[in-house]
């Protein structure tokens, strides 16, 4: 009986699923229940859906340190159209991108921009990485256009749960797995690997690390386990959380 082993790394983030799969010589009945079993385990794993594919970009790229910001507009800045909002949050991200540039430090970043729900406000949420300090009054800065902008770490949050927040409105008119968030083009992809293991072969969390998700289901030809877990962190220094700031007026 093979089984397939695959892990998904991101940063301290990491899901892993082992699973019967099925065999050439496999008689049809034999080989119809292996493939529920490889179906279940790939649900489990969930890598393809639109909310988990930005989970694990979120966490192969920002650390607990990193900025979840939510840009809005005074009334009389609010935009007429989507793609004015758009044109907006993509120079925004220019100027930002131009003072790091200054300073010898580089931007990374995922964002939505939203306006279908509650008041219809257009509004973004951007994830960005920190440099420091001054993080805070460098976006207010250059976002003149809303009266609050409200900046917090990343460690408040989970991935998913920010990941789950940012797409919650694009997702209803896509289709599963559609990409939903613009992303800067130096994000590294989560490390995937997938190869075969001994038929005896476990999943347990390394020592300290934090399980997220399990799950496993076995039928008579065959079975699959699945672990979703965080590693334990470093001790870096943790700055102290940017509290809401007003933005710089016109």
């Amino acid at each position: 009986m093979a089984k397939r082993k695959k892990v998904i790394t991101a940063g301290r983030l990491v899901k892993t699923v082992i699973y019967t799969v099925p065999q050439p010589r496999d008689k049809e009945h034999v080989r119809a229940a292996r493939s529920k079993i490889t179906t279940a385990a790939q649900k489990a794993l969930n890598f393809r859906t639109a909310q988990s594919r930005l989970e694990m970009i979120l966490a192969a790229n920002f650390d607990r340190h990193d900025l979840f910001c939510t840009l809005t507009y005074r009334d009389e800045c609010l935009p007429a159209k989507l793609a004015d909002a758009k044109k907006r949050i993509r120079a925004f991200l220019r100027l930002l991108r131009a003072q790091r540039r200054r300073r010898g430090l580089e931007l990374k970043y995922v964002y939505v921009t939203e306006g279908k729900h509650g008041d219809k406000r257009y509004h973004h949420h951007l994830v960005i990485n920190a440099t420091g300090p001054e993080d805070l009054e460098e976006i207010c800065s250059l976002w003149p256009y809303g009266d609050m902008v409200d900046v917090e770490r990343i460690a408040d949050h989970e991935y998913i749960e920010i990941s789950r927040y940012i797409t919650k409105e694009n997702a209803e008119d896509k289709p599963n797995g559609a990409q939903m968030w613009t992303r800067s083009r130096n994000l590294d992809p989560p490390k995937v690997e997938s190869y075969f293991v001994p038929d005896d072969e476990t999943i347990q969390p390394p020592p300290g690390a934090y399980v997220l998700e399990r799950e496993e289901k076995q039928n008579e030809h065959g079975s699959f386990s699945y672990l979703k877990y965080r590693l334990p962190e470093d001790r870096e220094p943790f700055h102290p959380r940017p509290q809401r700031r007003p933005a710089k007026s016109e």
